[in-house]
This record gives C-alpha cells, structure tokens and sequence, in this order.
C-alpha cells in the first residue's frame, strides 16, 4: 500500500483508497459505538446487526448501528470507493472495509473461521504505518480488544468529515502490541 487510505472531499463526502484490498467491490461496515468492541462477543454483534436491518426502509432511517454499505470502484475518482455520508448521523464512526465473504483479497487479511473472520481485511504493512503523516494516523484506531484497527471519524453538527482515531498514540507501539496478541 502506497499513499493515502483516505481522502476528504467536501461535507459528507470522502473517499478510501481501493489498494486497501486490491479488489473493485467490497463492503463498508459502520460502527457507531464510538469506543469499539471490547470483547469478542459473537452473540451481541450478530444480535445487534439483526436489530439494525430490520430499520432500513423506515423514513427516518439513518445510518446508527453496525451496518454494512456495498462499495465499488468510483467513475468520479478511480482507484477509490467514493462514501457518500449525507444519511449518517452526527457523530463518530468506527469504519472498516472487507470483501466479500469466503474470498481472500489481494492486499487483504487470510481467511479463517469464526465471527467475521470469513472476510479479508485491509492489512496495513508496518513501514507503511511507520511513514504515515500524522494527519493519517489520526484516521486509524485501535480496537479495544487489541485484535486489531479500523478507521474513525466523526461527522460534526456542520456535517464536516474529522480524523477521530488514536493512532498517533499506538502506532509506534504496533509491533509490540501485536506480539502480546500472538
């Protein structure tokens, strides 16, 4: 992975980097629990995803919960999946982009069983992270439960996209923290 993993547009519109998996279609899962998954809940996640599809369709349905948007290559912006956030709520974003479940991306994670673990995720090389500009690194966020990270944002009152991440904090820490979770 070269470059930027995300841009901002304007209001309510950024885009994120396709080299993040390599593929022209993937999914866009939203969290809204600002803070992340603590545990590995298998249970409560599904339980609470099953209780979010069931309010898409509504009129004043907004994007709330852990949701999951079909991205694909932008006309407007190749090499980028263009995320339009006119429907999202104010507030902070826990974002993660995957492919499609059972086949392995390109630049993404291997596959194995187990709760979401079926699906390839983006897999941020450490020099890569390393040599992030700051600005980047504020996008990236440690899971709580250390499995891993996912970008985050936060859409204001004025509908302006910010950074809301902590990865200036942990990302020089990264190669430690992933052996205490191996």
């Amino acid at each position: 992975m070269k470059g930027e993993f995300i841009k901002i547009i304007k209001n309510n519109l950024f885009l994120l980097n396709k080299d993040l998996l390599g593929v022209s279609e993937a999914q866009l899962w939203i969290g809204e629990r600002a803070e992340g998954p603590a545990d590995d809940n298998d249970e409560r996640v599904l339980r609470e995803r099953k209780e979010n599809e069931a309010k898409k369709g509504t009129p004043d349905y907004k994007i709330s919960g852990i949701e999951a948007v079909n991205l694909c290559e932008s006309k407007r912006f190749p090499g980028w999946y263009e995320v339009d956030a006119t429907n999202w709520k104010t507030g902070i974003y826990r974002l993660m982009v995957h492919g499609k479940a059972g086949i392995k991306t390109p630049y993404g994670s291997s596959l194995s069983s187990g709760r979401d673990l079926q699906y390839s995720w983006p897999v941020f090389p450490d020099e890569y992270l390393k040599n992030l500009s700051s600005e980047l690194k504020k996008f990236l966020y440690l899971e709580r439960n250390k499995r891993g990270f996912c970008i985050r944002l936060e859409i204001t009152d004025s509908r302006e996209i910010k950074p809301a991440g902590d990865g200036e904090k942990w990302i020089p820490r990264w190669s430690e923290i992933k052996k205490l979770k191996n």
